[in-house]
């Protein structure tokens, strides 16, 4: 939707007003500015350009570019209830650190080439491997120092924390930023959880969870299956599959991993709270699984 800009900017760079309109002037500038990037010249911002605007970006703080257009740009970027005025100041600082933290990056509230990038391009998603040709994802795990002590509670229990209760969100963050988004954490989609309402009272993160997150993301399809061919037919095509476990190899409750490779004898998993536990024979994955959802491409 259309939003207000007002700027306090007297810099160089700005040679374009910040009106929102995408008008012959804008055009005009696009164009000489795709042509000194070395880049097709046609006024349009496609993928491309929106990279190299994110690798020119210069770094942004309450020290650099203080006072800029680039900053303006940051503030409407980060689509907080920050003042688009061009200047970095305190609130704009917090802003970026809040961001940061929600992505997983540096929390310093500067704006550098991560936070450019992530804003901007985020992750573009990958070609599925050949049939057979299995790539392990992303290997989260929930007692990180960057989240475990927080809080996944929807109760207020201080008790609850991404440690001991976390495992739904960290093996969907494997899937998510392996094929979407490549600054997501499993702090990202723990706030996700809360906030759509999925996290339960006393065991952890609901099913219902999961095909949320899988039209939040726009993924291509989602199967929600307890049959194992459904598994094997969602890893053929490249992609993922978080797994519900009952009691057995993976936890004495319930717990969530994710599934990423099999062959004849075995399903390969990462597991959020283990490092060592990383596969389990088919006859026995197969009395062990509750629930399959199925993350394709």
């Amino acid at each position: 939707g259309y939003r207000k800009i007002t700027s306090k900017v007297g810099d160089p760079d700005s040679y374009i007003n910040a009106n929102s309109i995408f008008d012959a002037d804008f055009v005009a500038y696009m164009v000489s500015w795709q042509t000194s990037h070395k880049l097709t010249a046609d006024g349009i911002i496609g993928p491309s350009t929106w990279k190299a605007i994110a690798k020119a970006a210069p770094t942004c703080s309450t020290s650099k570019n203080k006072t800029s257009g680039y900053t303006m740009a940051l503030q409407i970027l980060l689509n907080t209830n920050i003042t688009c005025d061009g200047i970095y100041g305190k609130r704009t600082k917090q802003a970026v650190a809040t961001y940061q933290d929600s992505k997983g990056l540096t929390t310093d509230g500067i704006c550098g080439p991560s936070v450019w990038s992530t804003l901007i391009v985020g992750a573009e998603d990958k070609p599925a491997p050949a049939p057979g040709k299995y790539v392990q994802p992303v290997d989260y795990k929930q007692a990180d120092s960057r989240w475990g002590k927080k809080n996944y509670t929807s109760c207020g229990n201080k008790k609850q924390t991404m440690a001991n209760s976390g495992c739904g969100p960290t093996a969907a963050a494997d899937v998510v930023a392996t094929l979407k988004d490549k600054s997501v954490t499993p702090w990202t989609l723990a706030q996700l959880s809360m906030q759509w309402g999925y996290r339960t009272k006393s065991s952890g993160t609901a099913w219902g969870f999961f095909k949320k997150l899988a039209n939040h993301y726009h993924f291509s399809k989602f199967v929600q299956s307890s049959s194992i061919d459904a598994l094997k037919a969602c890893l053929d095509a490249g992609g993922y599959v978080v797994c519900s476990m009952g009691p057995g190899y993976w936890t004495k409750g319930g717990h969530y991993i994710c599934a990423w490779k099999y062959d004849k004898t075995y399903i390969y998993c990462n597991d959020p709270a283990s490092k060592t536990r990383k596969k389990q024979k088919l006859t026995d994955f197969t009395k062990q699984r509750k629930q399959f959802f199925c993350f394709y491409r």
